[in-house]
């Protein structure tokens, strides 16, 4: 009985770690892409995001958080814009105001897919 609770137990402890090991954002330059188009994003390590001006995606979003497994998109205030999850590499998820899928990539990713 004891040896199929540590298997339990190193079983969870391995499922947690292969959960957490999911690459959570990092800064840098990201396209932020709804439908065809995509505007590029910059998210700095102190939480701020700046999008192009002609950026209409980012609707709002000037700060970002990394996530257990993404990232929140918020408004100046701290509303949530978008909360994306993490998949292949991207994010995507859905912005709350108008329900739009958004996608969050890693600039030279968009780059060479076009």
């Amino acid at each position: 009985m004891t040896s199929l609770r540590t298997l339990l137990i190193a079983s969870a402890a391995l499922a947690l770690t292969a959960a957490s090991a999911q690459a959570a954002a990092a800064p840098g330059a990201y396209k932020l892409a709804s439908g065809g188009n995509a505007c590029a994003i910059t998210l700095a390590a102190d939480g701020t995001a700046a999008a192009s001006a002609d950026c209409t995606n980012a609707n709002g979003v000037a700060r970002w958080q990394a996530k257990f497994n993404g990232v929140e998109l918020q408004t100046a205030s701290g509303e949530t814009v978008a909360l994306l999850k993490g998949k292949d590499g991207s994010y995507t998820g859905t912005r709350f105001s108008d329900g739009r899928a958004l996608t969050l990539s890693s600039d030279t990713a968009v780059a060479s897919s076009h």
